[in-house]
């Protein structure tokens, strides 16, 4: 699918060699690709929400000669930037799409409040089950489960009780019918995005001011980074709360340039005052984690790792020897915190997604507020041999899978694709859980000059902070940028890696 930030994406001629216009008109009468999917643009009497409408009426003045060459534009310039996604034709512009998706203040603060929620009990999850298991004890949660998940971590352990594991946490949600919510996936390992939540208001901003309304009337996702800030500041502060701010050390470590995400790391450590560094700029010493630049050498309160656990204490810092156990020492100490900490890939565990709604009751006695998808654990008998009876129906994940990586979905598979799914859930069932499909909502798309329906999900962002009246406790706010992410045409898989694109997402005040 070429989509907004494709080349010349409105330049298809039509039969007399003109260029297809944009145009909204036949829109309504797409089919949906699977029974049962809703727009987010249409009402249920077909049609267009006002909100909507007037995006769609200002895109189609421009024309498509203008709407073309801006295309070009932007996308040339996230080129130029750096923000592009590796395909088979090398190198292209990460595609953002025109069409934003709007969400209304009362929806956000569903939402948001339901997000919040779910994020605190699972950093109280998190602190327990690397600590006192009271939630083991309780027989809530199997220990022998939660061992044998990958994301599982000896070094999570090293975490001080009252320290923040999940500073920065993305959920992502999807509306299966009209005015229904429910959490698809949680990730409080390394949640990427916060900053494409920018770029995605840039692009409007800078090449199709016209379609926006006025400031006002929305949140701007730049005011995450005041809030991220706060936070991470406030973290910073556990490990010396006596140093002054401006002295307080926020470093970003990044695999560096050849890193896919480098221009997003980049934006966020400088809007928020990180320093941002490879692993051979720091070094341990006198129980400290340091920042070397130049000829001299600086304090690291905090550390945001943008590397996998593994690789970071692997990696070689300053004085050519892994970061590794020295790392692990002044992290148990209380001397460096890391956001987001060690040990937190168990959080981001297909089988611990299972058992949300318990967790959810185990430590903050409430019912969730936000529904997530009935999901079969392939480890247990009886789930099992439904899996396995239904298989072309469901949708089949790897507990430790990230960004897609490794998931069947039924109807879309064929014969011999399902046969080897078959044979690895039957030789190792406690990798897999299976989920029954959900139809994701579409939104209009630029395709090819004309708008077409494409399945979204969102990716809210959760900041925590210590709660500075209850060390046991943390405070959740969910910051006003979100990302809607875009599946290409024929699939339901957003992600990068399967060719997904973004939209910018207008959260209404």
């Amino acid at each position: 699918m070429t989509t907004a930030q494709g080349t010349n994406p409105t330049n298809d001629e039509g039969a007399e060699g003109e260029i297809v216009p944009v145009a909204f008109s036949e829109y309504r009468e797409h089919e949906p690709e699977t029974p049962g999917v809703h727009d987010e643009s249409v009402t249920d009497d077909a049609e267009l929400r006002p909100d909507y409408a007037a995006v769609i009426e200002r895109i189609e003045t421009l024309g498509p000669d203008e709407v073309s060459r801006r295309l070009e534009a932007s996308g040339n310039g996230l080129t130029e930037l750096g923000v592009t996604i590796n395909s088979e034709d090398g190198n292209r512009p990460y595609p953002i799409d025109i069409v934003p998706r709007i969400i209304s203040a009362e929806r956000w603060a569903e939402l948001s409040a339901g997000a919040e929620q779910r994020v605190r009990a699972l950093e109280l999850f998190l602190r327990d089950v690397y600590g006192p298991g009271e939630i083991i004890k309780a027989g809530r949660v199997d220990a022998d489960m939660l061992r044998r998940s990958p994301g599982w971590s000896e070094d999570g352990q090293r975490v001080p009780a009252d320290f923040v594991r999940a500073g920065i946490c993305g959920l992502d949600l999807v509306s299966p019918a009209s005015g229904e919510w429910m959490v698809l996936e949680d990730n409080l390992r390394m949640p990427g995005g916060l900053g494409m939540t920018h770029i995605n208001r840039e692009v409007l901003e800078n090449h199709f001011a016209e379609i926006l309304p006025p400031a006002e009337t929305l949140e701007h996702p730049t005011r995450t980074y005041g809030l991220l800030h706060e936070s991470l500041i406030a973290s910073a502060r556990l490990v010396d709360g006596g140093v002054a701010e401006a002295e307080i050390g926020l470093c970003m470590v990044s695999p560096g340039p050849t890193d896919t995400t480098w221009y997003e790391q980049n934006l966020v450590s400088g809007q928020v005052g990180a320093a941002i560094v490879t692993a051979d700029a720091l070094v341990v010493d006198d129980g400290k984690l340091w920042r070397l630049d130049g000829g001299e050498r600086h304090r690291v309160h905090l550390l945001n790792p943008r590397m996998g656990e593994t690789e970071l204490f692997e990696a070689k810092g300053a004085d050519g020897r892994p970061l590794g156990d020295a790392l692990r020492d002044v992290l148990a100490a209380g001397a460096v915190a890391i956001v987001n900490a060690p040990g937190n890939g168990l959080a981001d565990d297909k089988a611990t997604y299972a058992l949300v709604p318990d967790i959810i009751d185990f430590y903050l006695g409430e019912k969730p507020l936000l529904a997530q998808v009935p999901t079969l654990l392939c480890a247990r008998e009886d789930h099992r041999e439904e899996v396995l009876d239904r298989l072309d129906e469901l949708v089949v994940k790897p507990i430790d899978g990230y960004g897609g990586s490794g998931i069947t979905v039924g109807p879309e598979c064929s014969a011999d694709e399902l046969e080897t799914r078959r044979r690895e859930i039957r030789e190792t069932p406690e990798r897999f859980v299976a989920q029954d499909i959900v139809p994701l909502s579409t939104l209009p798309t630029l395709v090819d000059g004309s708008f077409a329906p494409s399945h979204v999900d969102l990716r809210a962002f959760v900041l925590q902070r210590p709660d500075g009246q209850d060390a046991s406790r943390t405070v959740a706010v969910t910051t006003p940028g979100a990302m809607t992410r875009v599946a290409p045409a024929g699939t339901m898989i957003v992600n990068v890696s399967a060719g997904g694109g973004a939209k910018d997402t207008w959260i209404q005040r």
